[in-house]
């Protein structure tokens, strides 16, 4: 590859190396179609960017397609305008990888997978613990911080790693480890994250374009967000409720609305909490935080057919709001009172 960076050797542990059935897959493969869980996140894109650019240099015919808008904060990333939002009617692009990103569950890569071609192969590539290993290759390494921790792995194996798709994979790490604040964050993610530097990404670039430059409209969201929130059991949870077409009124986008669980853990007190949003069509978006290990919300999600990581996870309900809310609240105390033992 003409624009190849060349990688420094940061020491990775001697256990972290790309699984050769992964590798196979991927050499393998001939049309791919890349995608993750939708409405996409940081981490996801940011890996599917990285991998979109490094298959087609290797002359591979990639797609990486979604099935909800691509959040408009991203858009400053090369390759961003290519992604393909497939509408209902649209068909699938036929191919004989599908490449599965950052996805805890299969059916959180629509369409993708459902309809994916009879004799296609799917690899599986995640972190969430929760993840069920569905998939004919899987590599789910929930010790990795970001997908973008096991991308970047896969990337260097191939030697394809370049520039561009650096500053993709930095944007990875950057937003799933709540900029390396999270307690996932490892002393490897941190070496990968230094060697991505090294290879010329830019965390100033991730910094003006995805923290520096807030919309208004994405403020005021969070204004009216704060003073929504219900607080229980002398605030140690809170829960904040919004309902399908918050904030539309001010033009703020669905990972907009998706970010507004951060307020809701970051007020002071609170151990436990959960923004739970109304979904088109009916239904309810759950997201759940927790401030301290003892209170796995992981656990909580899983029992509302969910998943995730310890201290960040969420589910899906064909209940309104509030009737999920009162479904949820005995678990969060139960979850309260662990993290205070």
């Amino acid at each position: 590859m003409t624009d190849a960076a060349k990688v420094p050797d940061f020491s990775m542990p001697h256990d972290f190396s790309t699984p050769h059935e992964v590798l196979d897959a991927v050499r393998n493969a001939h049309r791919v179609v890349l995608a993750t869980h939708s409405p996409m996140d940081g981490d996801g894109l940011g890996c599917g960017l990285a991998l979109m650019r490094a298959l087609k240099h290797a002359g591979k015919a990639v797609t990486f397609v979604t099935e909800a808008p691509v959040p408009r904060a991203y858009g400053f990333l090369p390759g961003a305008s290519d992604i393909i939002q497939l509408r209902p009617s649209q068909p699938v692009p036929d191919f004989d990888l599908l490449l599965g990103l950052d996805a805890g569950e299969e059916d959180r890569l629509g369409r993708a997978f459902s309809q994916r071609p009879t004799r296609s192969v799917v690899l599986n590539i995640d972190h969430h613990v929760s993840n069920p290993r569905y998939g004919d290759v899987v590599w789910v390494d929930d010790k990795a911080a970001s997908t973008g921790e096991q991308v970047y792995q896969l990337l260097v194996d191939l030697d394809m790693l370049d520039q561009t798709m650096a500053q993709a994979l930095l944007v990875s790490l950057v937003t799933d480890t709540g900029r390396f604040l999270y307690s996932s964050t490892t002393s490897r993610t941190l070496r990968i994250a230094a060697a991505l530097v090294d290879a010329g990404a830019s965390l100033d670039h991730i910094q003006l374009n995805l923290y520096g430059a807030r919309p208004l409209p994405y403020l005021r969201l969070r204004g009216r967000a704060v003073e929504s929130i219900v607080f229980h059991d002398e605030g140690r949870i809170a829960v904040l409720t919004v309902p399908e077409g918050f904030g539309a009124d001010l033009g703020v986008d669905v990972e907009d609305i998706k970010d507004l669980v951060d307020i809701t853990v970051g007020v002071e007190g609170v151990v436990v909490a959960a923004l739970v949003r109304g979904l088109p069509g009916g239904g309810t978006k759950v997201s759940l935080r927790s401030k301290d290990d003892r209170a796995d919300v992981a656990n909580l999600a899983s029992r509302h057919g969910g998943g995730g990581h310890i201290r960040a996870s969420g589910f899906s309900s064909a209940d309104d709001p509030e009737i999920t809310v009162a479904a949820l609240l005995p678990g969060m105390r139960e979850l309260a009172v662990a993290a205070g033992r």
